[in-house]
């Protein structure tokens, strides 16, 4: 992308936008506003069952609804979001929706609406572990157990000599 198609919108930052679906991995980029729910939308974060489901974090990437929880889902045809719904897409036309949703002010609020409802509301759109009939679902789930840190760090001095020693010449 070149330095002319950016848009000047206020203090704003390069982020990495996916083209058709979270599965696909073109990515192209596009200057937002720096906001976190910007970001988690933009990025499919946090909220997002999608998100959970690749980290183990949840046993599903189906919302309540029956369909995978995507951003693009959350904000076109979830029936627990209706009230922050934006129109949806045609397949050709989703790299565009993307583009215009985060570059309108607007849109942006709908967005952080969005995003605050699905934090305060999650379990409105996650499913029990014994409702979920996706072929997607891990029958052998077990949430990946989170690190315990207990304040203190490994120290970085702690390098072997022989991994920091100079090369031998040749």
């Amino acid at each position: 992308m070149q330095k002319e198609n950016y848009y000047k919108l206020g203090y704003l930052e390069i982020i990495q936008i996916p083209s058709e679906s979270m599965n696909d991995m073109q990515i192209s980029e596009l200057i937002i506003e720096r906001s976190r729910e910007s970001i988690l939308f933009a990025t499919g974060h946090d909220p997002f069952l999608s998100y959970l489901y690749r980290f183990r974090l949840h046993h599903s990437d189906i919302c309540t609804c029956g369909e995978k929880g995507d951003p693009l889902h959350y904000a076109t045809t979830c029936h627990v979001t209706l009230s922050y719904h934006f129109t949806k897409p045609n397949a050709e036309n989703t790299q565009l929706w993307w583009k215009s949703v985060l570059s309108h002010k607007l849109s942006r609020i709908k967005i952080s609406k969005l995003i605050s409802f699905l934090i305060e509301n999650e379990n409105l759109i996650k499913q029990p572990p014994d409702a979920t009939s996706s072929s997607d679902s891990d029958p052998d789930f077990s949430p990946s157990p989170r690190p315990q840190t207990y304040g203190l760090r490994p120290s970085r001095g702690s390098i072997p000599r022989i991994l920091i020693s100079p090369p031998t010449s040749m």
